[in-house]
């Protein structure tokens, strides 16, 4: 198995691998565009193209897709954060051509088409079915892609300084990254249409009232907020954790009934685990449970 088709765990996280180096399977991997550390059963990713207000390119969505598949089978990481380098999460997609990232030839509208479906796609589709918990920490600005990206994660923690755009129209490009399908489900489709026919700035402050942000933490405190929510996150049974977010997931496409037979499976499942006797125990005995993910 090479480079490109999986990458390995280690037993030391933290030893395994440099903030900007990967160790796979035979080979150690560089990072171009992220930071990476594993620690305390948390995977933390930073998009680093500050020159860039971290915009996303061919290399940084191939990159990203790696790491995330690293992490979903890695039983030691448990949730996972991304955010952005120095100030701003992501100011969209950097479509220019990048070496081997980019297409080599056809048109201009084969090439879209393929890097849209591919590369960028192939990270959004990555993260919407990441099993664990992801938590975006955004501050300064998500625009266009990188909006979509922190808002196909399952829980936006913002600072203050975050703005986010669906600035796609402004730029004579249509929506992209999830973006038709995540903003209705967030908002609701009247508010969509506006967020993406007007391409305005949204605040911090707006962005959560219109539930696009759980929540707005000022200056240092974002740090241990954010902090405190892994770590809860990270202490939580890892099978139930994954059921309740598929659970959700399928929420808007099945009736009722569905989703109720939906449940009792993801109860039956989750009843086999070691977990559920560790909650049951810790229960009765008056204690915090300790689960193990088994």
């Amino acid at each position: 198995m090479g480079c490109s088709q999986a990458l390995a765990r280690r037993e030391n996280d933290r030893a395994s691998f440099s903030p900007n180096q990967f160790q796979t399977k035979g080979c150690r991997m560089a990072l171009e565009t992220l930071q990476i550390d594993k620690t305390n059963a948390i995977g933390r990713i930073e998009l680093r193209r500050p020159e860039k207000r971290n915009a996303i390119s061919p290399t940084m969505a191939i990159e990203l897709t790696k790491i995330l598949t690293d992490f979903e089978s890695d039983p030691e990481v448990r949730v996972v954060s991304l955010r952005g380098a120095e100030g701003n999460f992501c100011s969209g997609g950097d479509l220019t051509p990048n070496g081997k990232s980019a297409p080599r030839s056809g048109s201009p509208t084969a090439n879209t088409l393929d890097l849209m479906n591919r590369v960028y796609g192939e990270t959004i589709r990555k993260l919407h079915r990441f099993p664990k918990p992801v938590v975006a920490i955004v501050e300064g600005i998500a625009a266009g892609a990188g909006a979509n990206l922190a808002l196909a994660c399952d829980l936006v923690y913002a600072s203050p300084t975050a703005r986010f755009s669906e600035i796609f129209v402004k730029r004579g490009i249509a929506l992209d990254c999830g973006g038709s399908w995540l903003l209705p489900r967030l908002v609701g489709m009247q508010k969509a249409k506006e967020l993406a026919f007007f391409g305005d700035w949204v605040s911090a402050e707006e962005a959560r009232a219109i539930g696009l942000v759980n929540a707005i933490f000022d200056g240092d405190s974002l740090e241990e907020a954010v902090e405190e929510k892994l770590r809860r996150l990270s202490t939580h049974p890892p099978i139930v954790l994954t059921q309740i977010k598929q659970s959700l997931h399928r929420a808007a496409s099945v009736t009722m009934n569905e989703a109720l037979e939906i449940e009792a499976l993801a109860q039956a499942a989750c009843a086999a685990t070691e977990d559920f006797a560790e909650g049951m125990s810790a229960f009765m005995e008056k204690r915090e449970p300790d689960f193990k993910g088994r």
